[in-house]
């Protein structure tokens, strides 16, 4: 089932580490190559993407692990408008129900100010993966509150599509808290 593609991936996890580095480098380049191969890169590509360099490239390359830099959420304030934003209008193509799941997310943030949602242009899977970045130094409690804002964001419309059970699970593997496999007998 699609549902379990990414935990498919974080069961392999173990061993591609075991991998020599050339060879990780070259499955790493096929990877990316496959996903580009329609010249776009789809929510589940994203989020195999991510998981995959998050967890490995630390191992093969030389990326520093993320130093908790953010004990505020006012720190990081415009990466949670980011995170929520693209959540929000992934997963909803009306304007009116994007912005619900979006105040939806923001409730969850309580020590940040009410915010429009950002408009569509702003809300990219390139802006989502850099907000990531940063939002992985923050502090394991908001950590905790930005996967409940997700939560509630994608939630929202009280229906979870595949995409978006995805796109949760590679935020939250980006923000070191995994979660389970999310099955729903309606995920399309």
């Amino acid at each position: 089932h699609q549902a379990l593609r990414l935990s498919l991936a974080t069961l392999a996890l173990p061993a591609l580490r075991t991998l020599p580095g050339e060879q990780y480098e070259i499955f790493r380049d096929t990877l990316f190559f496959l996903a580009a191969a329609d010249s776009e890169i789809d929510l589940s590509e994203y989020a195999l993407l991510r998981m995959v360099t998050r967890n490995l490239d630390p191992l093969f390359r030389d990326v520093k692990q993320p130093i908790v830099q953010y004990y505020s959420l006012k720190g990081v304030r415009e990466q949670c408008y980011a995170l929520l934003g693209t959540l929000a209008r992934f997963g909803n193509e009306e304007e009116d129900k994007a912005a619900f799941a979006f105040d939806k997310g923001l409730e969850q943030l309580g020590g940040l100010d009410r915010e429009m949602l950002p408009p569509a242009e702003a809300c990219t899977l390139e802006a989502f993966d850099h907000a990531l970045d940063t939002l992985a130094g923050s502090s394991p409690a908001i950590k905790k509150q930005l996967l409940d804002a997700c939560t509630a964001c994608i939630a929202a419309d009280g229906f979870l599509t595949v995409a978006e059970g995805e796109l949760l699970r590679a935020t939250a593997d980006s923000l070191d808290c995994p979660v389970p496999p999310l099955l729903d007998q309606q995920a399309a």
